[in-house]
């Protein structure tokens, strides 16, 4: 079985360092080799790359492992539409985490 990559938020992801999750996510700046995004809960977030980042718009999910509490390197990106409601995906996010669910998500 491959591994699985939950949707996280900035202040879940150190839980998962080492790990593949998935970052719902506003592009703030991009350089030659990161880009910095705004997670659903309003975190930061640097994604390391190499070649072209992938990303043609404003939102994107940013599939990646995650290198320490601030860093993730990608591995792939989803594209998504020009506006995404981070609030709804953040609250959508801490129920998948909530313990009461967690382990009936991802078992």
């Amino acid at each position: 079985m491959s591994e699985l990559s939950p949707r996280v938020n900035s202040a879940i992801l150190p839980r998962f360092i080492g790990h593949m999750v998935r970052i719902p996510c506003k592009v703030l700046t991009t350089t030659d080799s990161t880009v910095t995004v705004q997670t659903s809960d309003g975190g930061e977030v640097l994604v390391k790359y190499s070649g072209d980042h992938g990303i043609s718009t404003s939102y994107a999910e940013i599939i990646g492992q995650v290198i320490d509490q601030t860093t993730v390197k990608k591995a792939a990106v989803i594209n998504l539409q020009s506006e995404l409601d981070l609030q709804m995906v953040d609250r959508v996010i801490k129920s998948i985490h909530d313990p009461r669910f967690f382990s009936t998500i991802f078992s």
